[in-house]
């Protein structure tokens, strides 16, 4: 009877944590979408030290978010969007617009794809 108490309880702290990593890794990337929008308004109003400074910002999160969740997510997704970062570091320096703009699409299409991936679904548990 133990054993099954044991068990049950595990069961309860699995599924518990589970749903603090689902909440803690929508609420990350929602904020990182969200600058990311700063950053594409600053680059649509020219205002390419602005956009620099919020890249700076996104880049430090990033890192800090990718440490946390290396365990827990596909090393390629996570390296994708380190990537696409360093994309648009170099065309926000070099003040290339289109190319940011396309970068940045591209790091919100990644993004909303790591978000797809880790809510809890049918779909994803199966």
């Amino acid at each position: 009877m133990k054993l099954w108490i044991v068990m049950f309880v595990l069961m309860i702290i699995i599924v518990l944590a589970g749903l603090f990593l689902e909440q803690s890794i929508l609420k990350a990337t929602d904020r990182l979408s969200h600058t990311l929008d700063l950053v594409k308004d600053a680059i649509r109003d020219n205002q390419w030290q602005e956009a620099l400074r919020l890249w700076d910002q996104v880049d430090e999160k990033w890192f800090r978010q990718q440490a946390s969740w290396s365990p827990f997510i596909h090393n390629h997704d996570l390296d994708a969007v380190t990537v696409h970062l360093a994309r648009l570091k170099s065309f926000l320096e070099s003040e290339e617009k289109a190319s940011a703009l396309a970068e940045l699409a591209e790091m919100e299409i990644q993004l909303v794809q790591l978000h797809k991936q880790e809510v809890l679904t049918l779909k994803n548990v199966f």
